[in-house]
């Protein structure tokens, strides 16, 4: 803080991925990685204080999110009190999250070393998932249809996905707005394969999902597709000769349930996405048939293990909720489209990234993920410190 919000901010930024590896430890009710949520609303509470310098449009956007998030905690607050508590907090953090890094990134210079410090955050799961590939070193033991996810030091595949995934978007940044040196770039390029490659080491479905959407989108928005199909195309040779079908083969497995159910092997949908279907019915048997009609419509303030952010919703904020939640992401796309052409193409990817997590996870539980989502589209939106 002695140098400064936004020196504090580009070490927070660099440093979140090893604070997440100690996600099993607590302080009291609060896990470790949850303390940063605590601090962040502390520490730079002047963006709070600046957000009026933003246009009307992004204030109504972070609002409406914030309201679909926390419409209906008063009414948690006498069931769970603690919980619902940090549950404010964290919402607090992603409404900041709309805010923090369009006013901390001021010119080219800042843009650039937040790039570089989310580069750096994605090298430690990075590494540590090669060394795992490399040793055969399991730190914690997790399957998915019958493979072993390199998750390294977390809990699940999400942080390592996420963290290789936000690599990329950064490098792909940079290589858009900067003109990196020679050591650097080749660096970039090696940082690249290896995001790559530890986001295939999960066995994400998600993760396969965004990346395909992603190289859809930068083939879409280039202005040399024939260029870029040519790369892509190199890329795929290289890794069929470096690993033969492996990598395909195991991409066919990571689909297998929903091949199979395709294909009338498995009869209950529900089986697919990793058994997610039988989740989402108990959930939405709850809603219908065991909530009140006042919850129903908005909500008992209440988050639950959903693993599909509308339904968590529609359990936390109701019916009305969901609809300020669906008006919202409805708005951002908007916002997105009206940007420049070099500029729409990040934000579409941060949006495509942040539906298809809605799907399967719960974006609203992590506040660094709102953060980098919004800030960064924020950035590309407004045009700030991109000129």
């Amino acid at each position: 803080m002695k140098k400064g919000i936004f020196a504090a901010f580009l070490v927070l930024v660099a440093t979140k991925s090893i604070v997440d590896a100690f996600w099993n430890i607590r302080m009291g009710p609060l896990s470790f990685g949850s303390i940063g949520g605590l601090l962040i609303p502390i520490l730079f509470y002047p963006t709070l204080l600046n957000r009026k310098n933003f246009p009307k449009s992004w204030r109504l956007n972070a609002t409406f999110l914030f309201l679909a998030l926390s419409l209906s905690f008063i009414l948690a607050l006498p069931v769970k009190l603690s919980a619902t508590l940090e549950l404010l907090i964290l919402n607090l953090n992603i409404y900041m999250g709309f805010f923090l890094i369009p006013s901390l990134i001021t010119n080219k210079k800042r843009l650039k070393q937040l790039l570089l410090a989310i580069i750096i955050c994605g090298l430690f799961p990075i590494a540590v998932s090669l060394f795992q590939f490399q040793t055969g070193i399991i730190f914690y033991a997790r399957e998915t249809v019958g493979l072993t996810r390199y998750v390294g030091f977390y809990h699940d595949a999400f942080p390592v996905r996420f963290y290789g995934l936000m690599t990329l978007l950064a490098i792909l940044m940079y290589f858009q707005f900067f003109k990196p040196q020679r050591f650097l770039k080749y660096f970039l390029y090696g940082v690249t394969f290896s995001a790559l490659f530890s986001v295939y080491l999960v066995f994400s479905k998600a993760g396969v999902g965004i990346t395909g959407l992603w190289i859809a989108l930068i083939m879409f928005f280039s202005k040399s597709k024939v260029k870029q199909t040519i790369a892509i195309a190199v890329a795929l040779i290289v890794v069929s000769v470096m690993f033969g079908d492996v990598i395909y083969g195991n991409i066919e497995q990571l689909f297998s349930k929903e091949t199979g159910y395709q294909a009338g092997e498995i009869k209950d949908a529900r089986y697919t996405l990793a058994g997610r279907g039988y989740v989402w019915q108990e959930y939405w048997d709850f809603w219908t048939n065991e909530q009140p009609l006042f919850f129903q419509i908005f909500g008992d303030g209440l988050t639950r293990p959903t693993h599909n952010e509308f339904l968590r919703l529609l359990l936390i904020s109701g019916v009305v909720g969901v609809v300020i939640f669906v008006f919202f992401i409805i708005r951002m796309f908007n916002s997105v489209f009206k940007a420049n052409r070099e500029y729409k193409l990040f934000g579409l990817m941060l949006l495509t990234m942040f539906i298809v997590d809605c799907t399967g996870l719960m974006p609203g539980n992590y506040y660094f993920y709102n953060i980098l989502v919004w800030g960064l589209i924020g950035l590309t939106t407004l045009n700030k410190s991109l000129e």
